[in-house]
């Protein structure tokens, strides 16, 4: 480990990473979404590339949401504010605190600009990012703190306990739940940005373990783990933008949970930081010695206070790394290939199934290949049609991925391409993998762009049994396209699937809509509403990998029960008596529950739902 002097030395010249992402969408500044002139068609700016041409976008957009007998629906730009307009609310005063802790912290560590502030008041949910497109802000951290080691926290959380002082940790920012956003109006608040603790501190190449300061982002992570020969193999789909203490804090999935875990299955043993003391969890194998304690902190969205340091497991880099794409005649040949992998003896590091709705978007969202391409891929379509009798409203294509050892990898292949064949699945080769590979994180960048011309977008994700994944799949989406059509509303509804289990799937829903002339949220409420009580209706976990927050706060008693929610209350009231960490998030306040309280969700920028 090094010393506290290398730890606390933050380079002064460095900008600090919400310096250098946009502030009212997702991601890289450099990279969004645009239309281009004369054709009108969807591009793509990159760091690395300029206006590339989305061809199909466009039209896709239109096409899709569309009310039968109505005009399609096009792009109607409705920009953002700018920063600098918006009206914040005033820092409440607190001298004592900030006496003090400025006698602790340096100046360079506290911040309360208004752009600090703006930047660490919202995740990047659709309410968030609607809500900082319009303006809305009335409740921004009064400072943001930026730690830069374990002992830097305690001090902190210290101080904040004996002020009553509200703490909430900021990781990544990609939250998409709420679970980040300050909600006290009567106390002070804190947001601790946690990504100056950004280093691994030390790799054990025999035991196959790190320890890693919690606040690194996970292309950083990945990049110093490589100097030693390993890697965390954990790649969600926030990875570029999000961090360890994040992934810790909601339970995370990566793309290559199949092979390597989730979140909680490399945890080893991590140090958090609670208004009544550090909790410390010993490093092994594993222990039958009573609660798996690591359980009680590992999802709980810094209700209980800070991760800090976590010990995670990590493995050799794999020396081969193969993705394929398929396409299947229909989702129900591609759920039964699946069931069927999974149930044998060998895995794919990865297997996402693309329904057909999101099949047709990922086609639709592809550069321009050239002619000679585009001349195969019509050939190929002409044989799947011709010869193989594939509906092309019913296709769907599939991602799959192995690695490790060339042995292993072909082994793997062999036995999983046999249950593809037998299941109607057609290869497309490597090229599609690849493609993957490179476009992988720009959804967000997607939902950007319609955001600024009047669409909105969101998603649900659950895991759900065998027995259930297909009725859940086919209500959802005739239910969610039912419900705002009888509005005269058109929308929209895909899924796929991105993890498995023997007992069940992630699926994965992302669905759109037209916002309303006012900008506010009621249509978003129904359509979440209406997916979540589905979800429940067929037995799904009301999230398999965002967490909770406080978006699906109003869902956790009829989820967890009415035992467990008090139970956990009983947990907090230990280890945050003062109920400084991250309040009405995670769980109901008892008022919520008795319904002397309004819900979070039903509130924040929502005049009246009507469902």
């Amino acid at each position: 480990m090094g010393s506290n002097n290398e730890l606390n030395n933050y380079p002064k010249e460095q900008k600090d990473i919400y310096e250098q992402i946009k502030w009212n969408g997702w991601g890289d500044t450099r990279k969004f979404l645009h239309l281009i002139k004369p054709s009108g068609d969807i591009a793509i700016t990159t760091e690395k590339y300029s206006a590339v041409p989305l061809p199909s976008l466009r039209n896709f957009i239109k096409k899709e949401l569309t009310i039968s007998g109505q005009s399609g629906t096009d792009l109607e730009e409705t920009p953002s504010v700018e920063w600098e307009k918006i009206q914040l609310n005033a820092i409440k005063p607190y001298p004592e605190f900030m006496r003090e802790i400025k006698s602790f912290f340096s100046a360079d560590q506290l911040k309360d600009d208004k752009f600090a502030r703006i930047t660490h008041t919202y995740g990047k949910s659709l309410r968030d990012l609607v809500r900082l497109r319009i303006g809305q802000i009335k409740q921004a951290p009064d400072l943001v703190v930026f730690p830069h080691s374990h002992e830097e926290v305690e001090k902190l959380v210290q101080l904040a306990h004996k002020y009553n002082v509200v703490v909430i940790p900021y990781g990544g920012g990609s939250n998409i739940v709420g679970a980040c956003e300050p909600v006290c109006q009567e106390r002070f608040t804190v947001s601790v940005d946690m990504r100056r603790m950004n280093k691994v501190l030390w790799v054990d190449r025999r035991e196959m373990t790190a320890c890693i300061q919690v606040g690194v982002m996970g292309p950083d992570l990945e990049q110093q783990l490589h100097k030693h020969g390993v890697s965390m193999g954990h790649d969600p789909d926030s990875f570029e933008f999000s961090t360890l203490g994040g992934w810790l804090a909601t339970c995370s999935s990566g793309h290559q949970s199949d092979k390597y875990g989730d979140i909680e299955d490399m945890c080893v043993s991590f140090k958090t930081v609670t208004p009544t003391g550090t909790f410390e969890l010993r490093n092994g194998a594993r222990a039958g010695a009573g609660i798996n304690y690591k359980h009680i902190i590992l999802g709980s969205e810094g209700t209980l206070g800070i991760i800090t340091e976590a010990i995670m497991k990590v493995h050799t880099i794999p020396p081969v790394v193969e993705y394929y794409g398929f396409l299947f005649p229909s989702f129900t040949h591609a759920t039964s290939a699946l069931e069927q992998i999974r149930r044998s003896d060998v895995l794919p590091t990865m297997t996402r199934i693309y329904d057909p709705e999101e099949t047709k978007l990922s086609f639709a969202s592809k550069p321009s290949r050239g002619a000679f391409s585009e001349f195969m891929s019509a050939a190929v379509k002409k044989y799947l049609y011709y010869i193989r009798s594939f509906d092309f409203n019913n296709v769907c294509l599939s991602i799959i991925g192995f690695e490790g050892t060339k042995k292993v990898v072909d082994f793997h292949k062999a036995s999983v391409f046999d249950y593809l064949s037998k299941n109607s699945a057609f290869s497309l080769g490597q090229a599609p993998g690849k493609t993957w590979a490179e476009k992988r994180y720009d959804l967000p960048y997607i939902r950007d762009f319609l955001l600024g011309n009047n669409l909105w977008v969101d998603v649900a994700e659950t895991t759900v049994s065998w027995t259930n994944l297909l009725p859940l799949w086919k209500e959802a989406k005739a239910a969610f396209v039912e419900h705002y059509k009888q509005q005269g509303i058109p929308a929209w509804i895909c899924a796929h699937i991105s993890h498995t289990y023997s007992n069940g799937v992630c699926l994965y829903f992302i669905f759109a809509s037209k916002q309303n002339s006012e900008k506010e949220l009621s249509n978003y409420v129904q359509g979440k509403k209406l997916m979540t009580d589905i979800v429940l209706k067929h037995g799904g976990a009301i999230s398999h990998h965002h967490g909770v927050g406080y978006e699906h706060v109003p869902w956790m008693t009829r989820y967890a029960t009415n035992g467990w929610v008090g139970a956990y209350r009983q947990i907090k009231q230990i280890f945050d008596p003062k109920n400084i960490c991250n309040p009405r998030k995670l769980i109901p306040t008892v008022e919520e529950d008795k319904q002397q309280q309004p819900f979070l969700f039903n509130i924040l920028n929502v005049k009246q739902s009507k469902l």
